[in-house]
């Protein structure tokens, strides 16, 4: 059996079967790259990030230098806007991945429905003055709807720990589609054990092909943060709106506040194994500062239920390891609960999701101190869906496993 530590790395090739040519309309036409032996231009499913009433962000994976963008409109035979990412005046070019950010501007509507499609065009450079171009390539379209801070009803789906296991990743996919959330969380340690090549960065975090038509909310592991690569996690996925603290963010989706923080290592920033590179202890006391100012906004502090997602538990069971010490490893974070307890308990925030000990569980409300529930991992029959569907009234947490059977349940009701 497969342990925590040491994962395989198996992505299903259905994962790529999303992708179609294009049709012949528009600019967007399907036609062969610059080298005929080249990787495909379109790599994988586009996803959908920070998901708003203004706009939203897309990202996909590209296997050539291109350049790309999102096409657009009300309807799908009407893509007529077009979004180009750029930076300091120059088009975002790669040949792994691309985020583009989409502005909704006067087309915007709470519950509108938003059609798009990714375009891909290939580029190669000869010398400064001599650039070629392919012909671009689009993938198809694909569908949204802007969510809706009034909405009476929501649901959310939340992933954790899939480590790269195709089998599970498979099945997730099929889970989410079936029970059609309106926010999908990916709650961590996402890759196999680390982040070590560029490669990785497209493969991992772009390939499952479930956020196309649906906002990720993305929340790092302790293994996302490993690796020569690691710190290029934004090249792939949208970073939040402050730059300093990419993985925070605070929505309102109808009657829910979800707000994501990042636990980081599971082992103080002194570990030898470290040697230097880790620096998560004041970025935790960084992220409660933010954490107590995203309870006080009026979207957030409004909503009758406000929930955390965070992948290293913020509550342990007896005799736990806390990572606190050099001994072992953190079986909850202990630096992360100081941090940031007091907060969650001054805004009576009733529920915190988390994943890292592939075991699911549910931690009841105990000592002034909220529901904490755990997901499972990575293997089929320890993997689990937390399903969280919330109306003015009441949360329902359910904790699933990949046949959709309910492991555990809990009903929270509005104070």
């Amino acid at each position: 059996m497969l342990n925590r530590r040491d994962v395989l790395r198996l992505v299903p090739a259905s994962s790529l079967a999303w992708l179609e040519v294009a049709g012949t309309a528009g600019a967007a036409q399907a036609a062969p790259a610059l080298r005929s032996d080249a990787a495909p231009l379109l790599a994988g499913p586009p996803v959908v990030q920070h998901l708003t009433t203004e706009g939203f962000a897309v990202s996909f994976a590209v296997g050539q230098l291109a350049t790309g963008w999102i096409e657009w409109g009300l309807s799908a035979e009407r893509l007529d806007q077009r979004a180009v990412a750029s930076r300091a005046g120059l088009v975002e070019a790669s040949d792994r991945a691309l985020v583009v950010p989409v502005s909704l501007g006067d087309r915007s509507g709470a519950g509108r429905q938003v059609f798009y499609r990714v375009v891909a065009q290939a580029l190669s450079y000869q010398n400064a003055y001599k650039l070629r171009r392919g012909e671009p390539v689009a993938g198809p379209t694909q569908s949204l709807v802007i969510p809706d801070p009034t909405a009476s009803r929501v649901r959310v789906a939340v992933v954790n720990d899939t480590h790269e296991h195709g089998p599970t990743i498979e099945a997730l996919g099929a889970r989410i589609e079936a029970v059609h959330p309106d926010v999908l969380v990916w709650n961590g340690d996402t890759c196999g054990s680390a982040f070590d090549a560029p490669a990785d960065l497209p493969r991992v975090l772009l390939k499952p092909g479930w956020a196309a038509t649906r906002c990720l909310m993305f929340v790092p592991g302790n293994h996302d943060v490993r690796g020569a690569c690691a710190r290029e996690i934004s090249t792939c996925l949208a970073d939040g709106p402050d730059a300093s603290l990419p993985y925070n963010v605070a929505r309102r989706y109808g009657p829910l506040a979800l707000l994501t923080l990042d636990t980081g290592e599971d082992k103080p920033d002194a570990h030898p194994v470290f040697a230097g590179t880790a620096a998560y202890e004041p970025y935790r006391v960084q992220q409660a500062a933010w954490l107590r100012e995203a309870l006080r906004r009026p979207d957030i502090a409004s909503a009758p239920f406000k929930i955390v997602f965070c992948h290293i538990p913020l509550r342990g069971l007896p005799k736990q390891n806390d990572g606190l010490s050099l001994e072992g490893y953190a079986f909850w974070s202990g630096d992360g609960a100081r941090a940031w307890m007091p907060a969650l308990r001054e805004a009576r925030v009733p529920l915190v999701v988390s994943g890292h000990m592939h075991a699911w569980r549910v931690d009841d409300p105990a000592e002034g101190l909220p529901m904490q529930a755990v997901g499972g991992g990575p293997e089929p029959p320890k993997a689990t869906l937390i399903v969280l569907e919330a109306d003015a009234q009441a949360l329902r947490v359910a904790i699933q496993d990949l046949s959709g059977a309910v492991l555990a349940e809990r009903r929270i009701t509005r104070s």
